[in-house]
C-alpha cells in the first residue's frame, strides 16, 4: 500500500529543486564559501568538449536548495559528528581553535620539506641580496611569520603529529652556519607572547593586531641596533577596544554562523603618520589585489628623516597601525607572496632600511618554487 505514495514523494523531492528553479517560490541567499562561483556557462557549438564539466559546475553552484542543504550538512558534521564539514580545508582543533589543512598540514607534519639543494638556493639568493644591500649601505631584516599550527600546536588535532625539524628549522640551522644574522623566525617571539595575549585568530589563519604590535616593536628595536646614532621614536602607546568577530576563513569553510570570537582593535590616541599619495609603483602582473600592492605613509613631525621599505604579504597588514608611526616615510609593498628584492623600488626610494616579512607557508617563492 505504501509503494505508490513513497514513489510519489520521491518524485516530488527530485522535482522540487527544478520547479523552484523555474518558479522562484523560495529564494536562498548565496553564502560565501571562500571561492569564486561559476555564474555562467560557455557554449561553443564548434567545441563542446568542455561543456559538460562547465555545466555541471554551473548547476552545482546554482542548485536551488544548495544553501539549506549545505547548512544542514555543516551543522550535522560540526555539532553531531564533531568533525569538520570540509576536512580537506579546515581542521577542527580543541578549545575552539581551527587550522588550515592541505599545504599547512603537510608542512606541519613534515610531508613538505626543503632538500639540501633548496637550502643552497636560499643561501645563494640571500648572499646576493646581502651583497647588493650592503653595497648601498642599507640594513635589512628577513623575518618569517609562523603558521598558527606551530604557535598553537597544543590545540592541533591529536592525529596531526609535527615533525621535529620543519622547513623553518631547516633554514635556521643552515643560515646560522652560512649566513648568521640574515633570517629571523618570529615563532619564539609569538610563543612567548601568547602567554599574555591571543596572537592569532581562532577563526582565521592570520595573526592578530597584538602580534602586529609585538613584531613592529621588535623591528624598531632591531633598527635601533642596526642604525646606531639615529634616534628612532617609540611607537605610541596603544589602548585596545573589544569587538565581536564573526568572520575568517574557517568561519566561511565551516559554514556555522554562530561561531565567533572576541577580537581587540588597537587605538592610538594621537597617530602622527597618515596615508599619502603613492609613488605609483606598477603592481606585478595578474596580482589579485592591485590596490594593496603599494601603501605609503608619511609622518611630517618625525625628526629622524628615516625612510623604511617593507616587502610584505597579508600578515603585514597587522603591522600597519604601528610600524608607520616611528618613521618619516614608510612604504609597504605586497608583491603577491613573492618577497622579491624589488630592486627598481629600492633604487627609486633609496630607503634607510628594508624589511622582508615572509609567511612560513610561502617562503619557497623566494627561490622560484610554487
Amino acid at each position: 500500500m505504501l509503494r505508490y505514495p513513497t514513489a510519489l514523494l520521491f518524485m516530488v523531492v527530485i522535482c522540487l529543486p527544478l520547479l523552484n528553479q523555474l518558479t522562484g517560490i523560495w529564494h536562498f541567499e548565496r553564502k560565501s564559501e571562500n571561492r569564486n562561483f561559476r555564474d555562467s556557462v560557455n557554449f561553443d557549438i564548434a567545441f563542446l568538449d568542455p561543456f559538460p564539466a562547465d555545466f555541471e559546475s554551473y548547476f552545482n553552484d546554482n542548485f536551488s536548495f544548495r544553501r539549506p542543504l549545505l547548512d544542514l550538512h555543516h551543522h550535522l558534521s560540526f555539532y553531531y559528528f564533531l568533525v569538520s564539514p570540509h576536512p580537506d580545508q579546515t581542521l577542527v582543533g580543541s578549545s575552539g581553535w581551527y587550522f588550515l589543512a592541505k599545504k599547512e598540514k603537510n608542512i606541519y607534519e613534515g610531508i613538505l620539506r626543503f632538500t639540501p639543494g633548496h637550502l643552497q638556493q636560499f643561501e645563494a639568493e640571500w648572499r646576493y641580496r646581502k651583497h647588493y644591500l650592503d653595497s648601498m649601505r642599507i640594513p635589512f631584516m628577513w623575518l618569517i611569520a609562523p603558521m598558527k599550527h606551530h604557535v598553537y600546536a597544543e590545540f592541533m588535532p591529536f592525529q596531526s603529529i609535527p615533525i621535529k625539524e620543519d622547513r623553518v628549522t631547516q633554514l635556521e640551522r643552515h643560515f646560522n652556519k652560512k649566513l648568521p644574522g640574515v633570517m629571523t623566525s618570529l615563532r619564539p617571539l609569538l610563543n612567548e607572547a601568547k602567554k599574555d595575549h591571543k596572537v592569532f585568530y581562532k577563526l582565521d589563519n592570520h595573526w592578530n593586531f597584538h602580534a602586529g604590535e609585538l613584531v613592529s616593536r621588535y623591528i624598531v628595536q632591531q633598527l635601533r641596533e642596526n642604525l646606531p646614532g639615529v634616534q628612532i621614536p617609540e611607537i605610541p602607546p596603544v589602548s585596545w577596544r573589544d569587538t565581536l568577530l564573526k568572520t575568517g576563513i574557517h568561519q566561511n569553510v565551516l559554514g556555522i554562523d554562530d561561531l565567533s570570537e572576541t577580537d581587540q582593535i588597537p587605538v592610538i590616541a594621537k597617530p602622527r603618520s597618515v596615508a599619502v599619495v603613492k609613488h605609483d609603483f606598477p603592481p606585478i602582473k595578474h596580482f589579485q589585489y592591485p590596490g594593496d600592492y603599494e601603501m605609503r605613509f608619511m609622518n611630517v613631525h618625525d625628526s629622524s628623516g628615516l625612510r623604511v621599505l617593507v616587502i610584505r604579504d597579508s600578515f603585514g597588514e597587522k603591522l600597519l597601525p604601528f610600524l608607520k608611526e616611528p618613521f618619516h616615510e614608510t612604504v609597504f609593498i605586497f608583491d603577491g607572496w613573492q618577497y622579491g628584492l624589488n630592486k627598481k623600488i629600492i633604487e627609486h626610494l633609496k630607503p634607510d632600511a628594508v624589511i622582508f616579512l615572509s609567511s612560513e607557508v610561502h617562503i619557497e617563492h623566494i627561490i622560484g618554487l610554487e
